[in-house]
């Protein structure tokens, strides 16, 4: 079964990475409670990352919640590499990086009425987001994003030798 993810709100920049590198990560509306975060990670079957330890103190927690004790996003991203073995390589730029739908190859339509005059695409494979209508190509920011999705697929190998 693949992983479902659901970032609390203090951990956007995380939902992001996962999205970029393919995983299922929702994002719940801002400011709701934490009895209704737990109830939508139960609902949606995922596990709801967070770095908020009133959390824990749901019955429930251990099946639903894990609890990222690092200081910034580095490091929690570090911890929930080698907590889950996250492979940031697995299926990237597959989804949305914006609200999580899976992408498309977009149409040359698609590509005309959201950029127009974009000529400079021709060629270029661009993929859509059907529901923010966002277009993505591949330039400068992906290979710095595959990059740094290899650096944290490198955690991997560090955490399974001991390091």
């Amino acid at each position: 079964m693949p992983v479902r993810l659901l970032c609390d709100e203090m951990l956007n920049g995380i939902a992001q990475w996962l999205r970029v590198a393919g995983y299922d990560t929702a994002v719940p509306t801002p400011g709701l409670p934490d009895d209704q975060l737990m109830a939508q990670a139960r609902a949606e079957g995922r596990w709801l990352l967070t770095a908020d330890s009133d959390l824990l103190a749901f019955a429930d927690a251990a099946r639903y919640v894990i609890y990222l004790q690092g200081q910034d996003d580095g490091a929690r991203l570090r911890e929930l590499t080698l907590r889950l073995d996250l492979d940031w390589c697995r299926a990237p730029f597959t989804r949305c990086k914006n609200c999580n739908t899976p992408l498309h190859e977009a149409s040359e339509w698609e590509v005309a009425h959201y950029y127009p005059g974009s000529i400079w695409l021709d060629g270029q494979s661009v993929w859509a987001c059907s529901s923010c209508c966002q277009l993505f190509w591949e330039g400068s920011h992906v290979r710095r994003m595959w990059a740094q999705l290899e650096a944290m697929n490198g955690w991997r190998q560090a955490g399974s030798s001991g390091n």
